[in-house]
């Protein structure tokens, strides 16, 4: 018996990148948040929530990764029920800063990432930075180790 065709492309089993790419990831980070002090913290995680590598994160890194893939999961999901699109990123706005989370695009698609940045900044300038930075992010994490 075949397998029932569902119309959703499957996604790619989840391999984890070499030590080599995860240095290479974690030093994207450290230059991002030299690069605009109002990044608190930066945090790439699987799209399961395990944490993969966080520059600045104060509090618990894997709670945060844990977090961020739960609200992009409801983010696509409401996406999808609401208005039958495809959700690009997830943001929450404080009084202190905003949090966005993006999927980092690329051939594997099981990462994300998290940007948290105080109220000095603009939230539009952090999505900006969130979607540059997972551009980039894609281009180490599908390169060769």
């Amino acid at each position: 018996m075949s397998p029932k065709a569902t119309g959703v492309p499957a996604q790619a089993a989840f391999h984890p990148p070499s030590p080599a790419l995860a240095d290479r990831c974690q030093v994207h980070l450290e230059r991002l948040l030299t690069q605009a002090p109002s990044i608190r913290f930066a945090c790439i995680s699987t799209a399961d929530g395990r944490l993969f590598v966080s520059d600045g994160a104060g509090g618990d890194a894997q709670r945060f990764a844990a977090m961020a893939s739960s609200m992009l999961a409801l983010s696509e999901s409401f996406a999808k029920e609401a208005l039958r699109s495809q959700c690009t990123h997830s943001t929450i706005v404080t009084r202190h800063g905003v949090i966005v989370t993006v999927r980092i695009p690329g051939n594997r698609r099981s990462y994300l990432l998290t940007l948290g940045a105080d109220a000095t900044d603009m939230m539009a300038l952090v999505l900006r930075r969130a979607l540059d930075a997972s551009e980039q992010l894609a281009t180490i994490l599908d390169s060769p180790a």
